[in-house]
């Protein structure tokens, strides 16, 4: 009976949120302890007075705390791919759906869960914190949480807490999201090979005969693995900002990187490195390129998309 009760007045799918004190509210319970006791030996009144006020501001402290973080929701969470060794930025959003605002959020993550009937050890493990000072009501705030990759693949954010001490820091109040997130982590582009050179129309072309036969069109941000010498030094002295020159034109040929051209190069993680490189300079020189792994081929092209579909195949190899 009492079970189907709590069934009807509890909203479905309703996020829990746990509150216990603080380290900071466990020491203002100990002294208001100290003061009853002091009360009562002496028979003050007004000391009497005095802690069961300091109670009942604890005690309002604690609603308004729970209050802060009642019905937060988990709208967005999404990072854009990165290279191995990078650090992979996830954006979060946040909203309140709430008739009021939400002041001094904190995000952590959690790679791995804990799984604990002690719920002190369930706060710890949470690598990273940021804090979002105001949620306005009915709308939604973005943040970032910020993690290291280390391997290739798809790496996931892990478990998400958000967490209030607001507003007197007497109770910690948190609530847990188990996202899907994650993101794609490309292998690292380095390699000591040079690069293959291209064809066109069954003639070989070197790279440095393409030199001046494009058209300036621009600077991008520079990314690692582009050739030092597309750099440009004099946009650099400006603003510190390192870029690379981009042309526009003819392309520089074709270009079939495959597995085998990488034999000699050491393990399978330096040979995906090399083909990293290698599609990073094709692509910065306007070179058609075509990907060849033992279990994969991804024809003919250019553009990002198709350096996107290249660097996750490389990305998602496993030996066969």
């Amino acid at each position: 009976m009492l079970l189907k009760l709590y069934r009807r007045i509890s909203p479905p799918n309703r996020q829990r949120i746990y509150i216990i004190p603080s380290r900071f509210g466990f020491m203002f319970a100990f002294f208001l302890l100290i003061m009853l006791l002091g009360a009562i030996n002496y028979s003050n009144s007004m000391s009497h007075l005095l802690v069961f006020l300091l109670v009942s501001l604890g005690h309002t402290a604690m609603l308004h705390t729970h209050r802060n973080i009642a019905k937060i929701e988990l709208k967005h969470c999404h990072a854009e791919p990165v290279f191995c060794g990078q650090t992979a930025t996830f954006t979060v959003v946040i909203n309140n759906p709430n008739q009021r605002d939400f002041h001094q959020i904190e995000l952590a993550h959690q790679p791995n869960k804990i799984i604990s009937w002690n719920p002190f050890k369930r706060l710890s493990g949470f690598v990273y914190k940021n804090h979002i000072s105001l949620v306005p009501a009915q709308q939604s705030v973005s943040s970032t949480i910020e993690i290291t990759t280390q391997q290739r693949g798809y790496q996931s954010l892990g478990r998400l807490r958000v967490s209030t001490l607001f507003p007197l820091g007497l109770f910690n109040s948190w609530t847990h999201f188990n996202t899907s997130a994650r993101v794609l982590v490309y292998p690292q582009a380095e390699g000591i090979l040079p690069l293959p050179v291209a064809t066109n129309s069954g003639e070989k072309i070197m790279l440095s005969q393409q030199k001046g036969l494009d058209d300036f069109s621009g600077f991008q941000n520079y990314r690692k693995g582009d050739p030092i010498h597309s750099i440009a030094w004099k946009a650099v002295a400006r603003d510190d900002v390192l870029r690379t020159k981009q042309f526009s034109g003819a392309h520089s040929g074709q270009r079939c990187l495959t597995w085998n051209d990488t034999a000699g190069v050491g393990n399978t993680e330096q040979r995906l490195s090399q083909l990293c490189q290698w599609l990073l300079i094709s692509e910065q020189t306007k070179s058609s390129s075509q990907l060849e792994l033992p279990n994969n081929t991804i024809a003919y092209g250019i553009g990002e998309q198709h350096l996107h579909n290249c660097l996750t195949a490389l990305a998602l190899y496993h030996d066969a």
